[in-house]
């Protein structure tokens, strides 16, 4: 809440939020780790029993910090617009007004572990604008301004992450994720509010599309994502 209330005056306040935390596997995963770790100490300890189970300590920190990073993503929807990406410390989330969307771009995804190979970045560093994690389920997509602007003119070491223009009109593609929670929900969220900002059109549209359950087929992006390019005969977009 207190990165969204430096956003207040332009977006308004918060109406509702939805987090993108790793799943149960990742979890396991990172715990397992530092039981990995930690008992590989133990092949050689410190000589002092401080010096045996301070690795362990510090193993747990740096993963315990992983975790926390991870489980940062938000999308937190407000009266006049979005706050889409990570709150972790030191962190701050992607601003993007109402005004700046493309009536008719917003769509909810279902099978969201799917986005990627969809659209045809399985496999690439990830991108300021798609906020996409192997564990992600459910999110909504759209069409909006260029990470830079959204950005507010800080972090700018960032911009390596930012993507080209990609929409088919010359604009930016988001991702936003909303974790287990479903898109539907974000969606009806974005709709009431954005009707209520004075942007109907683009909140009727909203509720028409609803949501899509992806394919994973890059040639079914463009119709179940709007403005994707469609993917020519020769397979480039």
């Amino acid at each position: 809440m207190r990165k969204a209330r430096r956003h207040r005056e332009e977006l308004g306040e918060v109406i509702e939020v939805f987090a993108d935390r790793p799943g149960p596997k990742t979890v396991t995963g990172i715990v397992l780790g530092w039981v990995l770790f930690t008992g590989l100490t133990f092949i050689n300890p410190g000589e002092t029993p401080l010096l045996a189970v301070a690795p362990g300590i510090i193993f747990a920190v740096m993963l315990g910090l992983i975790l926390l990073y991870l489980s940062g993503e938000r999308l937190i929807v407000c009266e006049r617009g979005m706050l889409v990406g990570s709150i972790a410390p030191g962190i701050r989330p992607y601003a993007i007004p109402y005004q700046q969307i493309t009536p008719g771009s917003i769509a909810g995804v279902a099978g969201a572990n799917r986005y990627l190979k969809e659209v045809g970045l399985q496999g690439q560093l990830a991108q300021s604008t798609l906020r996409a994690s192997w564990w992600t389920k459910n999110g909504v997509h759209f069409v909006a301004c260029s990470a830079e602007d959204a950005r507010r003119g800080r972090g700018r070491f960032t911009l390596a992450l930012d993507p080209i223009p990609r929409s088919i009109d010359g604009r930016w593609i988001w991702f936003a994720a909303t974790g287990r929670q479903s898109a539907k929900s974000a969606i009806e969220t974005i709709a009431r509010t954005a009707s209520a900002a004075g942007y109907p059109q683009l909140a009727q549209a909203a509720l028409d599309r609803g949501v899509v359950e992806l394919t994973g087929n890059p040639e079914d992006a463009h119709r179940q994502m709007p403005g994707h390019p469609p993917v020519r005969r020769d397979g480039v977009r």
